[in-house]
């Protein structure tokens, strides 16, 4: 019975690392690789133009332009710092975007919760793989979780088989994380935001950029926000979005190179769990798609499996 308890605990932390990258460092950001961004010589030159030349756009405008940037490339190094109510996340990896999410990171996290803190200082580094909508966790160094899983080293979890299992079933809308973790999908947020500003150009750790600013309010997505060039589909899918995770409201500020890559994207929100707050940089944009290996089916524990047995 004291695995029946330990277990919701642990799983409950490895979704909420997996969600993070939904989104989200104090970490730095190299130029992006094939994007054309920072330099020096004659490649600074040619970012610097490329910056001018972005930023006589509107800013809904060079805001859609980023868009296209991220979906012709599809993936990206990230560094990423969430925090959340009670729990902060730190990770760093490659993740591939698009219709199908993956990626492989490593992270580490940590509570002001006293029982799940000290679970999470035990664990240290957790590692991360996912492929669609199926992920593997590497908890780390816990020793209840070692024992909960059997000496097993690897918990699997597949978003899209989660209905009915006890303790899990809150998770499955997690299924669309490929989805909800491709930055483009901040960036048409954003673009829904009736204040959406340019700020200005800025240096980012050695990388030329433009700023970009606005704030989001679920009202702004049930309309088509003047000048915001998105489709009914594209603000009705936000709107799910921001409505399944009770966001009242989003602050955002972006940091595009030349390209129109991100370099950097913070925000912070309100929700029903509370306030969230997520730093994301960028780098190598494009440089090779993100593979994602499955650990040995003889070291993996179907998490969903387990419970069910458990529940007999």
């Amino acid at each position: 019975m004291r695995q029946n308890r330990i277990i919701p605990v642990f799983v409950v932390a490895a979704a909420v690392a997996v969600t993070g990258t939904a989104c989200a460092s104090s970490g730095t950001t190299g130029s992006a690789q094939g994007g054309g961004s920072g330099g020096s010589g004659d490649s600074g030159a040619v970012s610097n133009q490329a910056i001018t030349l972005l930023a006589k756009m509107t800013a809904p405008q060079a805001v859609a332009q980023s868009t296209k940037a991220v979906a012709a490339k599809q993936s990206a190094k990230v560094h990423m710092t969430l925090t959340m109510p009670m729990l902060k996340e730190d990770a760093s990896g490659a993740m591939s975007f698009g219709s199908s999410l993956a990626m492989n990171l490593t992270l580490a996290m940590s509570s002001t919760d006293s029982q799940v803190g000290a679970a999470l200082s035990q664990m240290g580094q957790i590692e991360m793989r996912m492929s669609g909508t199926v992920a593997y966790v590497n908890m780390g160094n816990s020793p209840q979780w070692a024992s909960a899983l059997q000496g097993k080293k690897w918990m699997k979890i597949d978003f899209n088989n989660l209905s009915g299992v006890p303790g899990l079933s809150s998770f499955s809308f997690m299924k669309d994380l490929g989805k909800n973790n491709d930055p483009s999908m901040k960036l048409k947020d954003l673009m829904a935001s009736p204040n959406l500003k340019k700020v200005g150009q800025e240096q980012r750790d050695g990388v030329q950029t433009l700023h970009f600013a606005g704030t989001v309010d679920p009202n702004d997505l049930v309309k088509d926000s003047a000048g915001s060039g998105l489709s009914q589909q594209d603000l009705d899918s936000l709107a799910a979005t921001a409505k399944q995770a009770g966001v009242t409201n989003t602050s955002y500020d972006l940091w595009v190179d030349g390209s129109g890559l991100p370099v950097e994207i913070k925000f912070s929100e309100n929700t029903a769990a509370g306030a969230v707050a997520g730093d994301l940089t960028y780098s190598d944009w494009g440089s090779a798609p993100v593979t994602v290996t499955a650990p040995p089916a003889d070291q993996t524990v179907d998490i969903a499996q387990l419970l069910k047995n458990q529940q007999g």
